[in-house]
């Protein structure tokens, strides 16, 4: 409770901030599949609206980090959610007149707000000292928790909502974006414009050879990379070949997304007692749970453990290479840094959304999986390589 104590007011509303920008996510992952399915002119593009939202992140990753810089936190996060706002109402018109590709570019603009949304854990770490930074970007992604089991659930209240399967689902999620903009413009934000340094840091080539920054972005890289290939396929792999029904599905992915942030709620506590590198080799050990659950065991509680080890190495992975990376460089490197970190997480995100659908139906799901090894090696290496050169730094 003393570590909680210390956290200011103001970083606590980004958890609302962050419940209601990510519901995107959970949503599209959940019907995504299901309306490439029903209007994709072929079924292995069945799964590129689920590509799109991460192409979309992946493509304003970098100009989000850098419109926050000119024009302030609250002026970006504002412009961004009327975007998604615009995507929605795309989405609804799409469905509705069974257009694919429009379909597909509403979720892009759906995911370039998520680019957005992301900023939300660096907006909050400005408000505390390089020591909380862990700490604060877990108890900000206690809003995933939020997202992760309403997100679904809003999809299946809009799915007969309207007329036309889901279109409905994209009324409620933009319902959902106008009540962030009201809380966006009442939430406190640090002057980042005031506060940013006027000496340029290290140029972006070194700081990207500094063992700290390599292994943090290749964490949450990595992290956000294997997750994507495996949990986008989960839905087609499930209800379209398995013939799961889709409860079982909706139940698979809630309790997915729901070990991706639950273990934020003991964060703050397992921080005191473990380091973090402690926490990034858990995270991989977490991951090789995952697959080599998903490869063994084809059966529901199969998919289920699978999909939770997944969860849940996800965030072990990602909130210790944020706080790693909010250690590694001075203020005046932030943006760039912070920029290259989101372009490598979400580019190599959409990657793997892109290729999830093609895997999966032309090689099978154990293909899908084995896919994820090479990942994890890379990831075991830059994490090794900080760990063993930091403690050579402490004992010289």
């Amino acid at each position: 409770m003393k570590v909680l104590k210390q956290i200011p007011g103001p970083v606590y509303f980004f958890i609302a901030a962050q419940a209601l920008g990510m519901l995107t996510a959970p949503m599209v992952i959940f019907v995504g599949g299901f309306i490439g399915v029903q209007i994709a002119p072929t079924p292995a593009l069945a799964t590129l609206p689920v590509a799109a939202l991460v192409i979309g992140t992946a493509l304003a990753s970098m100009p989000a980090a850098f419109i926050m810089q000119r024009i302030g936190r609250r002026q970006g996060f504002i412009y961004a959610t009327l975007v998604a706002i615009l995507g929605s109402i795309l989405a609804i018109f799409s469905i509705r007149h069974e257009l694919f590709w429009g379909v597909c570019l509403s979720i892009v603009l759906l995911g370039m707000h998520l680019a957005f949304v992301q900023q939300f854990r660096f907006a909050a770490l400005e408000f505390v000292t390089a020591e909380l930074a862990s700490i604060t970007a877990s108890i900000i992604m206690i809003g995933g928790l939020f997202a992760a089991w309403f997100g679904p659930e809003i999809a299946l209240w809009g799915k007969d909502l309207l007329e036309v399967d889901y279109s409905g689902s994209f009324v409620l999620l933009a319902l959902c974006h106008m009540i962030l903009l009201l809380l966006l413009s009442v939430m406190a934000f640090a002057d980042v414009q005031e506060n940013f340094s006027k000496t340029e840091g290290r140029p972006l080539s070194q700081l990207l050879k500094t063992p700290a920054i390599a292994a943090a972005i290749a964490s949450a890289a990595v992290a956000y990379a294997v997750m994507s290939l495996i949990m986008t396929a989960t839905p087609v792999s499930m209800s379209e070949i398995q013939n799961f029904a889709l409860q079982d599905t909706k139940t698979v992915l809630q309790s997915h997304i729901m070990a991706m942030f639950l273990p934020s709620l003991f964060a703050p506590f397992l921080l005191k007692y473990i380091r973090t590198h402690t926490l990034l080799f858990l995270g991989l050990l977490a991951m090789v749970l995952a697959i080599t659950m998903a490869i063994l065991d084809q059966s529901y509680w199969g998919y289920w453990f699978a999909l939770v080890f997944l969860g849940v190495g996800w965030n072990f992975l990602f909130v210790g290479g944020t706080g790693l990376l909010a250690q590694s460089y001075a203020p005046s490197e932030r943006f760039r840094i912070q920029g290259v970190n989101e372009l490598m997480v979400f580019g190599t995100q959409a990657i793997a959304s892109i290729a999830a659908g093609s895997i999966v139906f032309g090689f099978g799901w154990f293909a899908l999986n084995l896919v994820s090894v090479p990942m994890l090696l890379v990831a075991l290496f830059f994490i090794g390589r900080w760990y063993f050169s930091s403690r050579s730094a402490t004992t010289s």
